[in-house]
């Protein structure tokens, strides 16, 4: 019997530019007045998760994503990259 071992898939990250990223979407969030539950509602999620893993930096977030909250802080997406 043959043991197969399982491949391991390392996923990138840069986790110091996404602590930065964070900090820059808390900076705008607060500047709007909004509360994470707020913005994740105006981005059509349920609940203020999403946007806390990302204003922590402990979550990749998709592309699609990350242009949607720069909308909806009406931002350049440019201004929340480090």
């Amino acid at each position: 019997m043959s043991v197969t071992k399982k491949k391991t898939i390392k996923h990138f990250r840069k986790d110091a530019e996404l602590k930065e990223i964070g900090q820059n979407i808390k900076k705008f969030r607060e500047l709007r007045g909004y509360t994470q539950s707020e913005l994740a509602f105006m981005c059509g999620d349920k609940d203020w998760s999403q946007i806390s893993r990302m204003e922590r930096g402990v979550v990749n977030f998709s592309i699609s994503y990350f242009l949607l909250v720069s909308e909806k802080l009406e931002v350049s997406a440019k201004d929340l990259l480090p």
